[in-house]
Formats: C-alpha cells, sequence, structure tokens
C-alpha cells in the first residue's frame, strides 16, 4: 500500500509527485517522534526551488525598501539575516504555507493537520555569528526547506537528538542560550543538506547553528506550525523563543 506525498507550492504551479510507500512514512513518524527531527532527501523539485529562491529575494525586496508600507505597520518582520511574514508579502507563500502539498507529510508526523504560523527566510552570509541553542516552542513543528547546500562550514543547523523528551518534570523548557554548548553532546547531529531537501523538526527540539566560515550563503525557507492543543508549559513562551 502506498499514500501520495506531492511536493511543491500548490496544485496549480510546478509539482513532483513522491509516493512514499507506507512503510517510508511509517519509518520517518518513528525516527520523528524518537529523535525530535526528520530529514527528506530532494523533497522539491528543481522547478519549486527555483521559484522559492525568487519569490524569497522579490518580498525581500520589497520590504527593504525605504517606502515600503511595511515599514510603517512593522510587518513582516526583518532581523538581520531572517525575515518572518513573508506570507503577508506574497500570496505565494501565503498559499505555500496554508495549502502547501507538504502538510500532507506533516499531518502523518503530527497525526494531526498543523495550523499554519508564519514563513520565514534565513540567509547566514559570511563570518556571521552562531545561532546559540533554543527551542521554537513546545506546540508544533517546524520545516525548512534548503535553497542552498548546506554542511558544517557554512553554519548548517545542529539538532540535540531526542532533546524534544527532555522537559523538566514542572513541565518548563530548559534554559537555553549563550552558557549552553551541546556541540561535544554524543546526541548533536549535523543537518547537511542539499538544495531541494528539507529537515522537519518538532518545535521542542534543541538546535543550533555555528559561523559559516565558507565564503558561501546557506539560505533556507522555513514554515512554523502548530498543533491544536494548547501549550502544557507553566511558563508561557517568549517572542524570543519563536526563532528560526
Amino acid at each position: 500500500m502506498t499514500r501520495p506525498i506531492v511536493c511543491g507550492a500548490v496544485e496549480e504551479r510546478n509539482l513532483v509527485e513522491m509516493t512514499m510507500k507506507s512503510s517510508e512514512i511509517d519509518r520517518l513518524k518513528s525516527d520523528f517522534h524518537r529523535d525530535g527531527y526528520v530529514i527528506v532527501r530532494d523533497f522539491i523539485s528543481p522547478e519549486v526551488l527555483t521559484e522559492l529562491r525568487e519569490h524569497a529575494h522579490s518580498a525581500l525586496q520589497r520590504v527593504r525598501s525605504k517606502d515600503s508600507k511595511y515599514n510603517k505597520h512593522g510587518l513582516p518582520q526583518l532581523h538581520g539575516n531572517v525575515a518572518k511574514g513573508l506570507e503577508r508579502l506574497d500570496d505565494y507563500f501565503k498559499d505555500f504555507i496554508i495549502d502547501g502539498l507538504h502538510l500532507a507529510l506533516l499531518t502523518e508526523l503530527l497525526d494531526e493537520t498543523p495550523t499554519p504560523a508564519t514563513v520565514g527566510y534565513f540567509c547566514k552570509e559570511e563570518a556571521e555569528d552562531e545561532i546559540h541553542p533554543h527551542r521554537d516552542g513546545d506546540n508544533g513543528l517546524t520545516i525548512w526547506f534548503a535553497l542552498d547546500a548546506a554542511s558544517p562550514d557554512n553554519g548548517c543547523v545542529y539538532f540535540l537528538q531526542g532533546s524534544h523528551l527532555r522537559l523538566k518534570h514542572s513541565g518548563r523548557l530548559f534554559r537555553l542560550g549563550k552558557s549552553q554548548d551541546f556541540s561535544a553532546d554524543p546526541n548533536a547531529v549535523a543537518a547537511i543538506l542539499d538544495p531541494g531537501d528539507v529537515s522537519i523538526h518538532n518545535s521542542k527540539t534543541i538546535h543550533w547553528s555555528g559561523k559559516n566560515k565558507s565564503g558561501r550563503p546557506r539560505r533556507a525557507i522555513n514554515c512554523f506550525y502548530q498543533k491544536k492543543r494548547v501549550s502544557t508549559l507553566q511558563k508561557p513562551l517568549l517572542k524570543r523563543d519563536f526563532r528560526g
């Protein structure tokens, strides 16, 4: 028995249909629940990859424009090399996060249809500082679409395998930040990606990235989703906890 997983933006656009066997989906679900992340190779077609790059470039030009209406309203958010709220700028990204056919796989992983939160763009340029260990929240998942190759030399993401299961008994998240260094942890795994690959991680999974020492940019589109249930944390998450 097979279940079709179609990869692309929306049905009218260029798509790559990838039919996964039930055993493959079951393996991804098992890995996701055990490790807190999965990587799927060649998930999107070259055509969709080009679309994502072009629409991201156009959206960033608009938000960076001095006369942009978004400068007055503060939307979308642009902080250095990270932009969020692209769905407010371009209907392509609105369709992508709401109706993108990657939702079929995300629904399989969560056992429910996730609720869209926002679309982000990330670009790590040469010699930029590392991003310290953090979680995206406690109530959903994040999918990264690699626009460039990602490896340790250009500051790829690292996941702390199984960390989504490591909550204190009080339900509070571990305190994370500059004081935490998981680089030598045996459960630290580098998310080495090629353009068109995706990584999907539980929002509770601890992740971070190092400096880009390669001279090559590392660009990605990330979509944040939440589950319908209410957070179980005693202490609400702050905006700074919702990062790429």
